[in-house]
C-alpha cells in the first residue's frame, strides 16, 4: 500500500521529521518497502492478519497506540435505517451485513477536488468519475470497501446468495462473460449477477458517466468465501485483499456515510432511508489480563491505570477491577485478538520494544549436547567439508508444483494437504517432498551466476493420514542436498570436480564413516515416492539394515526441463533422519588373516535396463557364506547389434583364514554364480564375456 505522510497528518499528529516516521513504522510493526523523501509517499508492507492497516485511519491509530495522540475521523453522513429503496434478501451465510442507499444525481455534478483526489494519486489509483473516485477515496481513509450500481440497471430485489451451477457472470474489465464457481456469494437482481461479493462488480450495473441514479452497496463479507472467491476467478482487487482479512462490520455503515458526505458535496442528493439486512451481532469478546502478569512478561514497570490507557488507544475496552481487566475486543480487531498473549503485543507495540527489557535468560549450568545435537554436527562436517552450504525453505509448494514435476494423476506425491485460506498461490500446497524447492532453489541460483550450487536442509515433509495422531497428517523429517555444475574447489584440489551421482554416493559413505553406521548405496528402489523424479539410469538407493533410508542419483531430465535448467544435470540426495539417529556401529577390531584372500574376476555385458547392483546382490544372495565381498571394478560401454551395452567386471573375494581354501572349491563357487546370473538375467540380454 502506497501513502503519503501529508495526507496521514490529517488523522493523526506525526513526528516533524519524515526519517523519525520511517523509524516509527518500523517500530510498531509496519514495513517500509521503499520511501521518497523528497514526495513523502512510502511504500508499505501490511501484516496478512491486519485488516485494519489497510487504510489510512488504521495506520494513524496504530501510530496513535504508541504516541497517545488522538485519532481524527474524516467527515460522514449521518446515516438513517430504514425502508431499503429496493428490496433487500439476504441468503447466505458468507455476508454478516449488506447495506443500500440510493443517491439521485441533481445538475451536472462536479469531480472531486484536487485536496480530496490526492489520495488517490498518492496511491496511484487514477480518476475514474466522481461516483467511483468516492468509493476509492472512502475505501483508502476507512478501509471499508463499497460499490455503486446504476440503479436504473436493476431489475426487481437486490439478492445476496451463492452461485448456483452453471452461472456466468460478466466482471469489470473482463471481455467477455465468465463461469463462477458454485457456492461463491454473488450480488444479483432478478435476472443477473451484479457483483462478485467483496471481490469485483459486473460491467452490466456500473455507473458510468452518464448514470444519473446508483445505489451505494456498504458490506461485510466472511473473509474466507472472499479470499475463495478471489484465488478461484484469479481476480485480486482493492476491495478483495481488504475483505479477505477481515473487515469491521460497524464501518458497513460508516463507509457508506462517507461516499455519501462526498457526493452531496458533489452534486449527489440522497433518497430515502438506508437499507440494511444481516444478523451479525458484535459477539463483545472478553479477553483476562493482570497487570501484575502483564509486567513480569514484559520484564517493565506498569500499572492498571497505564495499561488500561495504553489499550484504549488501539479501541479496546477495558472493565479494571484492582490489577483484574476485562478487555473487549472492539469490532475491527475481532479476525486477530483472541487471546491474552495478543492483548501482551499490543501493550509491547504501545510501550515499544526499544523500551522493554532485554535479558538473557537464566542458566544455572551447561548441558552436553545431546544425540540428535552430535548427529547433526557430524554431518554437517562433512557436508560442509564437501563445499554444501545451509539453506531455509518454507513449508508450502505453489498449486502448480505437481505440474511442474510432471506426475501423473494418483501418484503418491500428489496427494497434498491444501491450505484452504492461502494468501498467495505459493502457499496453496504443504510439502509432501523436498525435491522440487531443492531443484527451483538450484533454478534460482543459476539465473544469478552464483557458483557452486551445493545446498542441504534438515526440513520435513507432511503426507495426508487421518488415521495420524492430529487427524491430518505424519511428519517424516529428511535430510536432503543438491548440487549442480562444478563442485568447490579446495586447497586439496587442482580442479573443481563436476557434481554427479558418484560424488553423492562418496558423501554418503563419508557421512557413513562420521556416524559410524552402516548406509549402503544400492539399486534403485521403485517403491520409493522419489524414484519416478530421479534419472531411470543414474539413481540408487541407501539402504540401512535391509531398509531403503533414502534416495540419491541425478534428477530427471523433464523437471530439468521444467525448471528451464538448459545447462544443468543436479545431483540430488535424501535421506531419513530417523536413520541418522540410529544406535552406532562400531565394528571390533578384529585381527587380518595370515592368509591372503583369493579374488576372481567375473565380466558381464549388461543391457541398459539392467543394473550393475542387481548383479551384484544375486552373487552375494548366492555366494556362499566365505564369499566376502563382490565390487564393481572396471567399465567398458560397447555397441552390440545396435544396442548400447555395458561391460562390467566384478571382483569376487573370497576368505581364505585358515590357508586351506583349494583353487577348484572358488573356481566352482564362480562357476555356481555365473550360471545363477545367466539363468536371472540371461533372457534380459545379459551374456559372459570371456
Amino acid at each position: 500500500m502506497k501513502i503519503s505522510a501529508s495526507f496521514l497528518a490529517r488523522y493523526i499528529q506525526l513526528p516533524d521529521a519524515l526519517s523519525e516516521l520511517r523509524m516509527l513504522f518500523d517500530d510498531i510493526g509496519i514495513e517500509v518497502k521503499r520511501s521518497w523523501p523528497d514526495t513523502g509517499l512510502f511504500s508499505l508492507e501490511l501484516l496478512a492478519n491486519r485488516g485494519d492497516h489497510h487504510s489510512y485511519i488504521g495506520i494513524a491509530r496504530e501510530i496513535g497506540g504508541r504516541t497517545g495522540d488522538k485519532l481524527h475521523t474524516p467527515d460522514i453522513a449521518l446515516r438513517k435505517t430504514g425502508t431499503p429503496p429496493l428490496p433487500l434478501v439476504l441468503n447466505t451465510k458468507g455476508c454478516l451485513l449488506y447495506s443500500a442507499t440510493l443517491l439521485v444525481r441533481s445538475g451536472e455534478g462536479t469531480p472531486l477536488t484536487t485536496d480530496e483526489m490526492g489520495i488517490l494519486d498518492a496511491a496511484e489509483i487514477h480518476s475514474v468519475s466522481t461516483v467511483v473516485d468516492a468509493t476509492n477515496l472512502a475505501n483508502l481513509e476507512l478501509g471499508q470497501p463499497t460499490h455503486c450500481f446504476d440503479a436504473d440497471t436493476i431489475n426487481g430485489a437486490i439478492t445476496i446468495r451463492d452461485s448456483r451451477p452453471g452461472e456466468m457472470a460478466w466482471p469489470l474489465f473482463a471481455t467477455e462473460r465468465v463461469a463462477v464457481p458454485e457456492g461463491t456469494v454473488v450480488i444479483c437482481d432478478d435476472e443477473k449477477i451484479l457483483a462478485i461479493a467483496g471481490v469485483i462488480g459486473c460491467e452490466e450495473s456500473k455507473a458510468t458517466a452518464d448514470t444519473t441514479r446508483v445505489l451505494l452497496e456498504s458490506a461485510a463479507f466472511d473473509p474466507v468465501a472472499v479470499r475463495q472467491a478471489s484465488r478461484a476467478m484469479a481476480i485480486a482487487t482493492d476491495s478483495s485483499a481488504r475483505f479477505e482479512r477481515g473487515s469491521d462490520p460497524t464501518a458497513v455503515i460508516t463507509g457508506a456515510g462517507r461516499v455519501v458526505k462526498l457526493l452531496e458535496a458533489h452534486g449527489w442528493k440522497r433518497e430515502g432511508d438506508t437499507g440494511l439486512v444481516g444478523d451479525w451481532k458484535d459477539e463483545a469478546r472478553c479477553i483476562s489480563i493482570n497487570t501484575q502478569a502483564v509486567a513480569r512478561f514484559l520484564d517493565h514497570p506498569i500499572d492498571t491505570p497505564e495499561l488500561t490507557e495504553r489499550l484504549e488507544r488501539y479501541g479496546f475496552s477495558v472493565d479494571a477491577n484492582g490489577d483484574d481487566l476485562s478487555v473487549q475486543v472492539p469490532p475491527h480487531r475481532v479476525w486477530d485478538v483472541e487471546f491474552a498473549a495478543d492483548l501482551y503485543e499490543e501493550i509491547a507495540k504501545s510501550i515499544g520494544y526499544n523500551d522493554t527489557a532485554t535479558n538473557l535468560p537464566h542458566v544455572d549450568m551447561g548441558a552436553l549436547p545431546s544425540a540428535p545435537e552430535r548427529m547433526k554436527r557430524a554431518v554437517e562436517e562433512v557436508l560442509l567439508g564437501a563445499g554444501f552450504y545451509e539453506v531455509f525453505t518454507n513449508g508450502f509448494h505453489a498449486t502448480d508444483m505437481q505440474e511442474r514435476l510432471g506426475l501423473a494423476d494418483g501418484h503418491r506425491l500428489t496427494n497434498y494437504i491444501q491450505t484452504t485460506n492461502a494468501l498467495d498461490r505459493g502457499y496453496g500446497l504443504i510439502k509432501n517432498n523436498c525435491l522440487a524447492q531443492a531443484v527451483e532453489a538450484v533454478a534460482a541460483n543459476t539465473r544469478m551466476g552464483t557458483r557452486p550450487i551445493q545446498m542441504y536442509e534438515w526440513t520435513r515433509t507432511f503426507h495426508p493420514d487421518a488415521s495420524a495422531d492430529n487427524g491430518v497428517c505424519t511428519e517424516r523429517h529428511v535430510l536432503w542436498a543438491i548440487a549442480a555444475g562444478d563442485t568447490e574447489t579446495n586447497m586439496w584440489a587442482t580442479q573443481a570436480r563436476t557434481a554427479s551421482a558418484w560424488f553423492l554416493k562418496g558423501v554418503v559413505e563419508e557421512i557413513a564413516t562420521a556416524l559410524s553406521l552402516d548406509l549402503q548405496v544400492g539399486p534403485a528402489d521403485p517403491h520409493n515416492p522419489l524414484h519416478d523424479c530421479m534419472h531411470p539410469g543414474r539413481t540408487a538407493a541407501i539402504v540401512f539394515r535391509g531398509e531403503t533410508v533414502g534416495i540419491m542419483g541425478e534428477v530427471h531430465p523433464r523437471i530439468v526441463a521444467a525448471f528451464k535448467l538448459k545447462r544443468s544435470r543436479p545431483v540430488y540426495l535424501e535421506i531419513d533422519r530417523a536413520a541418522l539417529l540410529s544406535k552406532t556401529e562400531r565394528p571390533r577390531y578384529q585381527e587380518r588373516s595370515i592368509h591372503q584372500p583369493i579374488n576372481r574376476s567375473l565380466a558381464f555385458s549388461l543391457p541398459p535396463k539392467v543394473s550393475a547392483g542387481a548383479i551384484v546382490n544375486t552373487m552375494k544372495d548366492a555366494g556362499p557364506s566365505w564369499l566376502d565381498a563382490v565390487d564393481i571394478v572396471d567399465l567398458f560401454e560397447h555397441e552390440a547389434d545396435g544396442i548400447a551395452m555395458r561391460a562390467v567386471t566384478f571382483s569376487l573375494r573370497y576368505s581364505n583364514d585358515s590357508g586351506d581354501r583349494s583353487a577348484e572349491a572358488v573356481n566352482q563357487s564362480a562357476e555356481a554364480l555365473i550360471a545363477t546370473v545367466l539363468a536371472q538375467f540371461g533372457e534380459r540380454g545379459v551374456s559372459l564375456r570371456a
